[in-house]
């Protein structure tokens, strides 16, 4: 394989974006994985947009995370499969350009309000932000994916992640396939 194949895992909060990243180690030789959380500002208060009514910030906007970074991060990889995978990746233009392969995974209100109630964030997340910000976030996002993005691969995140990750395997077997 000449050409480094870009994989992304877009989509929900606490769908299973990094356990379906993390997996492919263990199919693929030679993958290189980038988190987007692994970008977020360090000094958080001068690029996060705050949130006074929660004595918060907005950690679920693009604007949150050192997108230029990350990108110098990708453009070092040597790896044959490159898998990126973050909230928001595919607010980047430049990123939503490089995917070879893009999965976005969708879930319901519940279930990851569920999920995301049972970790634990670093500051706290204060009551409400999740239906006030994290969520509608990430339906604008899911919208703007349904009409720029046609040929994203959606996976439901109450399926397994052993499902998910078997969808995301084959993806990736089939385009190896036909660029051979």
């Amino acid at each position: 394989m000449a050409k480094q194949l870009v994989i992304v895992i877009a989509g929900v909060t606490c769908g299973g974006k990094t356990t379906i990243a993390n997996r492919l180690t263990n199919t693929f030789n030679d993958v290189s994985i980038l988190h987007q959380d692994d970008f977020y500002y360090t000094n958080y208060e001068d690029h996060l947009e705050s949130i006074p009514e929660l004595n918060y910030h907005a950690w679920d906007k693009i604007s949150a995370y050192d997108m230029d970074k990350m990108m110098a991060t990708i453009d070092s990889q040597t790896s044959n499969i490159l898998v990126l995978e973050g909230i928001l990746l595919l607010d980047d233009i430049r990123i939503f350009n490089l995917a070879d392969l893009t999965f976005f995974i969708v879930l319901d209100k519940k279930n990851c309000r569920d999920r995301r109630v049972a970790r634990t964030y670093l500051p706290p997340e204060p009551s409400g932000y999740f239906d006030k910000y994290a969520w509608p976030e990430y339906v604008n996002h899911l919208e703007m994916i349904k009409k720029k993005k046609p040929d994203v691969i959606f996976l439901n995140g109450s399926d397994s992640i052993d499902f998910n990750t078997s969808i995301v395997v084959n993806h990736i077997n089939q385009l190896v396939l036909n660029l051979k």
